[in-house]
C-alpha cells in the first residue's frame, strides 16, 4: 500500500468517516486539509505553529485555517486568550458540506446511507438529554429544537435579540426531501456570534429577520426552539418541515412524539366558522387535519369533509396562521387538559 493510501486511511480513522463516504473522500477534504488533520491529531496547534509546520506565511496560514474552520474540517478552542486548532469529525463536517459545498455530487445511494448514519449519530449524541427530558419534561434541557413554538413566540425572540443571522437549514440541506425555503434557520445573539465566528450565515436587521420567519411560516414551516428562553442566552430557532427535520423524525423514531420537540398547544376548530377549504389538511405534517370520503354543504356549496384528531396535533399552529376564516385557534395544552377534566 502506498504512502498516500496509508495517509488517507489514517485520515478516515481520525475523521470518523462513515463507510458510505470513503469512496467520496475528495468531496470531504482536500490534500492540504488531510495533512492538517493528521498533524493536529498529534497535538493541537496555534496558527503560528501551523504556519511553521506547513511552510506558510502568517497571512497564508490565517486564510487556510479560516477556510478549514468554515468547512468544519477543524475545530478551534480559546483558552487564556490562546487559540488552538484540533481535528473535527465528519459529523461536524456534514452540515457545511450540505449547506454550502457539493453534497449534491455524492451519489443518491451514498447520501441515503450517510443520512441514516447521521440520524443515528444525532440520536446517540443527545440520548442522555433525551432520557433526562423524558423523566422531567419541565426542567431546562439544552437540546436542538427543544420546543414547538407558535409564530408569535418565535417573533418575540427576534424582537428581544440584538444580533440576527440566518443560515440555510442543515436538515433540509442534508436530507433534500422537499423544496421548501432553505435559508430559514435563525441564529440570535449567542448563536449569531458563534455562527459568524465560523464564517457562516448572513447578518439581518431585526425587521428582515421577522420577515423571513413570517414568510417561512406562510410557506408551511414550523418554528421550533427553546420556549422558556428568558434567563438564558438567546441562541435562535429553526423553521422546520416534517419531512427533513431531524428532531421531529428522531422523536417519531424513538416513540416520543410531542415530547421532542415538545408540544405546548393543541389546535381548536370552530366548526361554525370552518368552510372546509382543506388548507389546514394540506399543511399539517402529522395528519391531525385530514380529508375523509364524505361531503359537507357550506352555504349551498358542496365540499369535502375535513376531520380533526387532536391526539395527532403537535401544536405548531401552521394550520391556524393559514386558516382564511380564522376558524382555528391554538389552546395551551395545560388549559386544554384542565378544561377536559372539568367537563
Amino acid at each position: 500500500m502506498g504512502q498516500i493510501s496509508r495517509k488517507r486511511e489514517r485520515f478516515i480513522e481520525i475523521f470518523q468517516l462513515p463507510p458510505a463516504m470513503v469512496p467520496h473522500l475528495d468531496v470531504v477534504a482536500d490534500e492540504r486539509e488531510i495533512d492538517l488533520v493528521l498533524a493536529l491529531a498529534e497535538r493541537p496547534m496555534t496558527a503560528a505553529e501551523v504556519a511553521q509546520m506547513m511552510g506558510l506565511s502568517a497571512p497564508e496560514a490565517d486564510e487556510f485555517l479560516a477556510r478549514a474552520l468554515y468547512r468544519q474540517v477543524i475545530d478551534k478552542t480559546t483558552e487564556d486568550g490562546v487559540v488552538t486548532y484540533s481535528p473535527a469529525t465528519f459529523y461536524s463536517r456534514l452540515n457545511p458540506l450540505a449547506m454550502y459545498d457539493n453534497w449534491g455530487d455524492v451519489p443518491p445511494e451514498a447520501r441515503e446511507a450517510v443520512i441514516e448514519w447521521d440520524m443515528q449519530e444525532f440520536i446517540e449524541q443527545y440520548r442522555p438529554v433525551i432520557e433526562a427530558l423524558q423523566q422531567d419534561p419541565d426542567a431546562f434541557h439544552r437540546i436542538p429544537n427543544r420546543d414547538v413554538l407558535l409564530l408569535d413566540e418565535a417573533l418575540a425572540q427576534v424582537e428581544a435579540a440584538t444580533e440576527h443571522v440566518v443560515v440555510p437549514c442543515d436538515c433540509r440541506a442534508i436530507t433534500m426531501a422537499c423544496n421548501r425555503p432553505s435559508e430559514v434557520c435563525i441564529r440570535l445573539d449567542e448563536g449569531a456570534r458563534l455562527t459568524l465566528e465560523y464564517g457562516h450565515g448572513r447578518r439581518l436587521t431585526k425587521e428582515e429577520c421577522k420577515e423571513i420567519v413570517v414568510d417561512a411560516n406562510r410557506a408551511g414551516l414550523m418554528q421550533t426552539g427553546l420556549r422558556d428562553w428568558q434567563g438564558h442566552d438567546l441562541f435562535g430557532f429553526c423553521n422546520c418541515c416534517g419531512c427533513c427535520c431531524f428532531p421531529f423524525r428522531a422523536g417519531i423514531r424513538l416513540g416520543i412524539e410531542k415530547q421532542w420537540p415538545r408540544s405546548h398547544h393543541v389546535a381548536t376548530r370552530d366548526l361554525k366558522a370552518c368552510v372546509y377549504c382543506g388548507e389546514c389538511a394540506s399543511r399539517c405534517y402529522f395528519d391531525a387535519f385530514y380529508p375523509v370520503d364524505a361531503a359537507v354543504n357550506i352555504n349551498g356549496t358542496v365540499g369535502q369533509m375535513i376531520q380533526f384528531d387532536p391526539e395527532k396535533c403537535w401544536g405548531c399552529g401552521i394550520c391556524a396562521t393559514a386558516c382564511p376564516e380564522g376558524a382555528i385557534t391554538m389552546t395551551p395544552l395545560r388549559e386544554s387538559i384542565q378544561e377536559e377534566s372539568e367537563t
